[in-house]
């Protein structure tokens, strides 16, 4: 019905000439799209293949539903038995490998061919073979090829971190013409080569659970190197911590994160104190600050690293009631404390993370920001989680070490992902390419069509200062012509970085320089590629069933096959179109109210005279 039903001349058009161009069916966001303003006795009709392969859950915004009484009627369209079809559907690799390392991996292939015929499954870098290998069909739909081969064998500009490899799975011999739908049989796909790990060193007073875990999450993640020391409570200097900080000032400028923990300062010597003062300020580093019940950090105060600690302790003592978890404003725009898959659902997600049940009581220096807060019922929030940027670093002072409790019946899911997500961002920014004066990175290693870069820039003089008073400008080209001409920002997380955000990124292969001033771009470019959605639509041609009936259930909605829509304008006129609405009227703001209310004061006061009781 047209204009709230006021408009039903003429009938609907059956053809919209929409052209089917879209590279991906993003089922989640064109539901959030479509829902608007959700209004009282709204339901949601999706006719579709179930097949969604872009960012966000349809799942999960389904269950989101269900609270308001907002049901998703499901309708699915196409077969569920595949077509005859060899098909790539994912090629499974590691975004960044190290140079001595190997290269592995798997290809996800689609087989719905007939028994069999003789295929060949390789990956190619620049004409060389670098992985070959042959298989029969078998029709049973998703099997699975591992690779391996060494990074040494791959070419490319030494200056350049990116290597392009082709996958293609193709039938050979005299089958070949079999394979009608080709265009799902190839991928490229882009691995960076790493020159070093970042490298982490955690310090503290005594094996806790937080640490112990914080250590294996570093020691699995082979982006990482990780070096961990606990005091021994021997006089003075603790042997075990002096064992593994760093002898020389050049080593532990190698590194990129210290994690120091609940730590009397005792153990380490003044000198070594100034040390991690200079990582910060001067290096760029980054320092979390694990507090913990025995107070060791407190004593930080008096020592040389005093100016770095962001937070000054109140002395009272910590509440015993279970405290949850609460993004503040400033949290919620920090894509590190991202622990699901939408920004939306980000902030219910921390509420819902097993409580606290102890937390340092501090108040943040005025230059500090508060980035999670602690709440128990009825009582003052206390900051949780508060960061600093000091000189070219930055400071992260955590005020429980009981994070792992989030590890309750879920594992890894929010305890490894927060520590990796917040190591990657308090820690030096890393840069896939540099000289003497200019390094330049990205945020991540791997984009899609639609996506946005932050690319970063960090710029040196001749004696290996860093520069926090220049202009830095990035030029972007795509596929060698020059897309966009960026102004680069101060990083507000990293002195001596500066950054920018491009837009939404079509594919291509794109290339980063760096100009300053008036000066041609530096000869240094940063190389780094976006995929195609384009090969996604053709990986899946059969109804996906499973997602559609979750997505209907989840909703307390219902799923129809397309022969049975005909039910669906009984099923929408069952929907409860009733609605509450409450409207206000203050008395002095109307004249009958108002008039009412002086009548009958007017006769209360007349019948007390009458009985004398005035």
């Amino acid at each position: 019905r047209r204009n709230d039903g006021s408009d039903t001349s003429g009938d609907l058009s059956h053809n919209f000439g929409f052209k089917a161009d879209a590279t991906i069916t993003n089922l989640d966001a064109s539901l959030r799209d479509a829902l608007g303003s959700s209004p009282a006795g709204t339901a949601l009709v999706l006719l579709s293949d179930g097949q969604h392969n872009a960012s966000g859950s349809p799942e999960e915004f389904a269950k989101s539903l269900r609270e308001s009484g907002i049901p998703i009627f499901t309708v699915g369209y196409g077969s569920e038995t595949p077509p005859a079809d060899l098909a790539l559907l994912n090629v499974i690799a590691p975004e960044a490998v190290f140079a001595e390392d190997r290269a592995e991996g798997t290809l996800i292939i689609q087989d719905s061919l007939t028994a069999g015929m003789n295929a060949t499954a390789s990956i190619v870098q620049a004409n060389k073979i670098l992985w070959q290998q042959t298989f029969t069909t078998n029709g049973a739909g998703e099997r699975y090829l591992d690779f391996a081969f060494p990074v040494k064998e791959l070419t490319g500009d030494p200056q350049q971190s990116m290597r392009l490899l082709t996958t293609r799975v193709e039938l050979t011999g005299a089958n070949v013409g079999k394979d009608r739908i080709t265009d799902n049989n190839q991928r490229t796909t882009a691995i960076h080569i790493l020159t070093r790990k970042r490298k982490a060193l955690i310090l503290d007073g005594r094996p806790r659970w937080e640490t112990r875990y914080l250590n294996n999450h570093f020691s699995r993640d082979e982006r990482w190197e990780v070096n961990a020391a606990f005091d021994d409570f021997s006089t003075g200097l603790s042997n075990t911590i002096q064992a593994v900080f760093p002898k020389k000032k050049e080593e532990l400028m190698t590194y990129d994160l210290i994690v120091l923990g609940d730590l009397r300062p005792e153990a380490l010597s003044k000198p070594q104190q100034e040390l991690i003062s200079e990582f910060v300020e001067k290096r760029g580093g980054g320092l979390i600050l694990l507090d913990g019940a025995r107070g060791q950090l407190k004593k930080w105060q008096q020592t040389e690293s005093a100016s770095l600690i962001p937070v000054t302790w109140t002395g009272q003592t910590s509440p015993t009631l279970p405290m949850n978890y609460a993004l503040t404003a400033a949290g919620q725009s920090i894509e590190a404390l991202r622990l699901s898959d939408t920004a939306a659902t980000n902030i219910d997600q921390w509420k819902k993370l097993p409580p606290a049940f102890w937390c340092a009581s501090v108040k943040p220096q005025p230059d500090a920001t508060v980035l999670v807060e602690l709440n128990t019922k009825g009582g003052v929030p206390l900051p949780a989680m508060v960061t600093r940027r000091i000189g070219a670093g930055s400071v992260l002072w955590l005020g429980s070490d009981e994070m792992w409790r989030w590890r309750y019946e879920v594992a890894d899911m929010y305890h490894q992902r927060f520590w990796m997500q917040i190591g990657s961002w308090i820690g030096a920014p890393p840069f896939l390419v540099e000289n003497d004066q200019l390094s330049i990175g990205t945020d991540r290693l791997r984009y899609e069509e639609g996506d946005i870069a932050e690319l970063r820039v960090r710029l040196r003089d001749a004696s290996g200062e860093v520069l926090s008073d220049v202009k830095p400008r990035a030029h972007v080209f795509r596929n060698g012509l020059e897309m966009a001409n960026l102004e680069l920002e101060t990083d507000p997380a990293h002195g001596g970085v500066f950054r920018a955000m491009t837009g939404a990124l079509p594919s291509g292969d794109y290339q980063i320089s760096i100009s300053e001033g008036k000066a041609a771009p530096d000869e240094l470019k940063l190389a780094f590629r976006v995929e195609n959605h384009a090969n996604q639509e053709w990986s899946q041609l059969t109804l996906n069933r499973p997602l559609l009936e979750g997505m209907a259930r989840a909703s307390a909605g219902r799923y129809l096959r397309e022969g049975d829509l005909s039910q669906l304008p009984a099923l929408l006129q069952q929907l409860d179109r009733q609605e509450t609405r409450i409207k206000e009227t203050l008395l002095w703001s109307s004249w009958w109210w108002f008039c009412l209310a002086i009548a009958l004061l007017t006769a209360e006061w007349l019948l007390r005279k009458r009985w004398r009781l005035v």
